[in-house]
């Protein structure tokens, strides 16, 4: 009985020993961002320790830098049943649920960590910026000015609250914040694109412009920056020069739609209002763009023809934007812009039927 014994502990701490090494090895290889390498290491060593919350959290992680956002909060969820304030599995989950763009579900376990877990600064910041994406900014600023007061160099507190002070436009309170943070990570790009935007805000565009640059220094395809740098020179109304920016932009990756649309109101300004419409019309061929949509609005006047097929092309028009969205702010700011100039349009939407 007691050779029995001693050889189950023995065997248990051998297997204790193999997990660790497994872990160890599995961590060394998400440290360096090879999630796919890590993960047979890991189902390996639940193999042996199936209810292992580190384990589990190391698996849901893997999947989760794989962005396999449901098959990440599985993992998550199982060690949370084990270990139900596991502070790396409710942090996880939560990401796991931004990840698949379950905004309020991670919202709601990173409340129930924090609530756990008070002074947690990662959390907090995860929070305070899923608030801000709901709209929600005083609560959003007042989680990241406690995550300031815990810790007053914290990066990500530093870059949301940043950010959440240029929207509420309090530029005062957002330079010294956004200028900390780069002189705390100069070589960031996603630090100084912040401060290049504060600037940018404010029409500094040379401070901006210089800046950008910065961040192509470090990275010469950074579209961030690209775009930036265009956005500068439309700013200063250099606009050939920012319709190449947009261009290079695209060529880097930047959303063909956005850089088409913002090249073509660039030609709007220069009254290169064919090249304008057909950039437009390239975004309209694939989707239903609602920038695209309002630059046509703008080209109404400039097309050739007579009053009535001007009239009947802006109806249809402002009928596709309400189709998109009949609530959009900007939609009806549009369309009573163009109501106050053309007031005959209503009779044409009622003729038309639409």
């Amino acid at each position: 009985m007691q050779k029995r014994i001693k050889e189950k502990i023995e065997e248990n701490e051998k297997n204790a020993t193999k997990v660790l090494n497994l872990c160890k090895d599995a961590r060394d290889l998400i440290r360096i961002r090879k999630p796919r390498q890590a993960e047979p290491l890991l189902l390996a060593a639940l193999e042996i320790s199936p209810k292992n919350p580190y384990v589990l959290v190391a698996l849901g992680d893997t999947k989760r830098m794989q962005k396999q956002f449901t098959t990440a909060a599985k993992y998550y969820q199982r060690c949370l049943e084990l270990d139900p304030l596991n502070p790396f599995a409710m942090s996880g989950l939560g990401d796991a649920y931004r990840g698949a763009n379950h905004l309020d579900r991670a919202i709601d376990i990173w409340t129930q960590a924090l609530d756990a877990y008070p002074e947690n600064n990662l959390v907090m910041t995860r929070l305070a910026d899923a608030l801000t994406k709901k709209g929600k900014l005083t609560d959003a600023r007042r989680i990241y000015e406690k995550a300031i007061d815990l810790n007053p160099d914290d990066p990500f507190a530093l870059s949301g609250l940043g950010n959440l002070y240029i929207r509420l436009r309090a530029f005062d309170l957002a330079g010294p914040l956004l200028e900390k943070l780069v002189a705390k990570q100069p070589q960031n790009p996603r630090a100084i694109g912040a401060l290049a935007n504060f600037y940018r805000r404010q029409k500094d565009f040379l401070s901006a412009k210089a800046l950008f640059e910065q961040i192509l220094d470090i990275d010469c395809r950074n579209v961030y920056a690209i775009d930036g740098l265009a956005d500068c020179a439309r700013g200063n109304k250099e606009y050939e020069k920012a319709k190449q920016l947009w261009e290079k932009a695209m060529a880097a990756g930047m959303s063909p739609a956005i850089a088409k649309t913002r090249i073509a109101d660039a030609c709007v300004q220069m009254e290169q209002f064919d090249q304008a419409r057909d950039y437009y019309d390239q975004v309209l061929a694939v989707s239903e763009d609602k920038f695209a949509l309002f630059g046509r609005l703008r080209l109404i006047e400039t097309e050739p023809g007579d009053e009535r097929n001007k009239m009947i092309n802006a109806a249809k028009i402002l009928n596709r934007l309400f189709v998109l969205d009949s609530s959009d702010d900007r939609t009806l700011s549009e369309f009573n812009v163009f109501r106050t100039r053309y007031p005959e349009i209503d009779a044409y939407i009622q003729a038309l039927g639409l």
